[in-house]
């Protein structure tokens, strides 16, 4: 049976930007990187057909990182206020 390969995104950036440069062909650099001259060809296009995300809007944040941040925030708050109570109680 054959054994299925998988590349790491920074190993497909490299050979994309290799074949972008254009220094060498598509099958000099599908050789040096022992890989389908056809994967070098399909990551080309891809790196730039998605090149302006690089450059696009900034990430944003999952809906729950600020609620989380709220319950933190919250739990803090009540554990002062319980500290404040208590100190307040044994000078009354």
């Amino acid at each position: 049976m054959a054994h299925k390969t998988t590349y790491e995104n920074g190993f497909k950036a490299k050979v994309a930007l290799e074949a972008v440069r254009s220094d060498k062909t598509i099958g000099e650099i599908a050789t040096e990187y022992n890989v389908a001259s056809s994967f070098v060809s399909k990551w080309k296009s891809e790196l730039l057909a998605n090149a302006s995300a690089a450059f696009g809007a900034p990430k944003q944040k999952s809906p729950e990182e600020p609620e989380h941040k709220l319950y933190q925030q919250i739990g803090k708050l009540t554990m002062e206020v319980d500290y404040l109570k208590k100190f307040v109680s044994k000078y009354r």
